[in-house]
């Protein structure tokens, strides 16, 4: 009689576990959903990590800018920057920026100089850089495909939209290949008498990898209109050479 009671009492202890153990699994399920939200476990992908401002990170760039004219040969530099992600500061609204130090030479055989200090912060929905006294909205999160907005916003400049392009792409440039970039279209106005391009492209996990500012004036006389001869303007291109920790 006793055997069969405690068979009775295994067979009833059998029956409730399969009905509890569903309820076991979503109760952890819920509690592992709830670690991500507090933060224990990353999150998804918002885009931060294509902006990237970490202490001790450095990136090298090589630099090139024409100067073209009506009445000389363009003239052609070519340098190199790095910036140094240098130091965490509390800024006048009490929050938390990065001091980025740039620094300049003109090739791989000469020490780098002090150039300027540029300043970086990472908001909630945005990254806002402060270049030459200038504050501009570099981007904003989370990352979308053809999402705009005013690059302008903390400036006096005016309004100046940019867009969102080629989010998680693959970029080539330098001779590096980058599997996930972003690009930052903030102008590219084509026509057959003008160019106005100006573009950042942004990789995963490392930062700004690519920049370009191009104003240039075609030749518009007969002979040579819509043959892309350039007349006048600028052309400035940021390659990113190298990066790792100082």
């Amino acid at each position: 009689m006793k055997n069969k009671h405690f068979i009775k009492l295994k067979t009833k202890w059998v029956k409730a576990m399969v009905v509890f153990t569903p309820f076991v699994f979503s109760a952890i399920s819920l509690w592992s959903c709830q670690q991500l939200d507090c933060g224990c476990v990353s999150p998804p992908q918002t885009g931060a990590s294509f902006y990237y401002p970490i202490i001790g990170n450095s990136i090298v760039y090589d630099v090139q800018e024409i100067q073209y004219s009506l009445t000389e040969n363009p003239k052609v530099e070519n340098y190199q920057l790095k910036e140094v992600n240098a130091s965490f500061f509390q800024d006048l609204d009490n929050k938390e920026a990065l001091r980025i130090e740039r620094y300049r030479r003109e090739n791989d055989t000469q020490k780098w100089v002090i150039d300027s200090v540029f300043t970086a912060k990472k908001e909630i929905d945005k990254a806002l850089k402060t270049e030459n006294n200038v504050t501009y909205v570099k981007m904003i999160f989370p990352i979308k495909e053809n999402i705009k907005w005013n690059g302008n916003l903390y400036n006096a400049f005016g309004d100046d939209s940019f867009e969102m392009k080629k989010v998680n792409q693959p970029f080539q440039t330098n001779g590096q290949n980058f599997a996930k970039t972003l690009s930052v279209i903030q102008q590219n106005d084509s026509t057959l008498v003008d160019l106005k391009r100006r573009m950042e492209v942004y990789a995963e996990g490392i930062g700004l990898v690519y920049q370009e500012k191009t104003f240039v004036s075609y030749c518009n006389t007969p002979d040579c209109l819509g043959k892309g001869k350039i007349d006048f303007g600028t052309k400035y291109m940021l390659k990113i050479k190298s990066y790792g920790k100082e």
